[in-house]
């Protein structure tokens, strides 16, 4: 095998690497918020410690609206159909189940859209409106920008979830492992 062959091949395995372990952190997101949102009930989800701080439901609606946006449009290049404003303002009663629903379809939809990531598009260049203005970045850098955005609101979910439950939260545990007293995730 030539160097040139073996750099390609190289360059095609990372890329395998980065799109698997990209769809596996957007299913551990996804599941840690099922977890956290599935113990809530529909008052809890739009409760907020204080005025100021966002509910569940607003981040839910939040969280699916940057999916959309950068995978779907930003990568995909589809519509942006983005309500950021309203994903902040909307004080509910959406119910959980709907607001699940459209979680969960924008993150099946960035599923679909990393599945399809070539090593040549890993580095193209997208740009996208920011609320300061356009940005330019690769298409891996708004992967993993979305995917550390994703994670940090998926731990501020778990977090409320925890603050509103006290000692009834259910901590997860790995299939076919007992629970242990005061531990878990």
């Amino acid at each position: 095998m030539g160097e040139a062959t073996g750099a390609t091949g190289d360059r095609v395995a990372v890329a395998e690497d980065f799109v698997a372990e990209a769809r596996a952190s957007l299913e551990a997101a996804v599941a840690l918020i099922r977890h956290g949102v599935g113990q809530l009930d529909a008052e809890q989800v739009w409760w907020r410690p204080r005025e100021g701080v966002n509910s569940v439901g607003n981040l839910l609606l939040h969280l699916a609206g940057n999916l959309r946006q950068r995978f779907g449009s930003v990568i995909g290049g589809g519509p942006d159909d983005r309500d950021r404003f309203g994903e902040f303002t909307e004080r509910g009663p959406i119910p959980k189940e709907e607001l699940l629903r459209r979680f969960e379809e924008a993150a099946g939809r960035a599923d679909e859209i990393l599945a399809t990531l070539t090593p040549d598009r890993l580095g193209r260049t997208c740009r996208f409106q920011l609320l300061a203005g356009e940005a330019e970045k690769s298409v891996l850098g708004v992967v993993i920008q979305s995917l550390t955005h994703l994670h940090g609101h998926a731990q501020e979910i778990l977090h409320m979830t925890r603050m509103q439950l006290g000692e009834g939260y259910d901590f997860r545990q790995p299939s076919g492992v007992p629970p242990e007293p005061g531990g878990g995730a």
